[in-house]
């Protein structure tokens, strides 16, 4: 679930959650569908960014969030 929230330079997409039923998972779904709220967040909303949160404890997101970002948004080499 996502939607675009906030004011001037704050305007942002912002995703609550993302749940793939078992029988789905290691199919790159919670990928595509973070993907798919980033492209519209910035084409359609013209949104500065996105933003999320997550449990601390939960590291199997964690792992797949810092993943998706390293993939679409590296960082440079220092």
């Amino acid at each position: 679930m996502g939607k675009v929230v906030g004011q001037g330079e704050s305007w942002h997409g912002h995703l609550t959650a993302v749940t793939v039923v078992p029988e789905y998972r290691r199919q790159q779904l919670a990928k595509k569908l973070m993907n798919l709220l980033e492209d519209i967040s910035d084409k359609i909303d013209k949104a500065y960014f996105v933003d999320l949160f997550v449990r601390a404890s939960n590291t199997p997101a964690i792992k797949m969030y810092e993943k998706i970002l390293a993939c679409n948004h590296p960082q440079p080499e220092v």
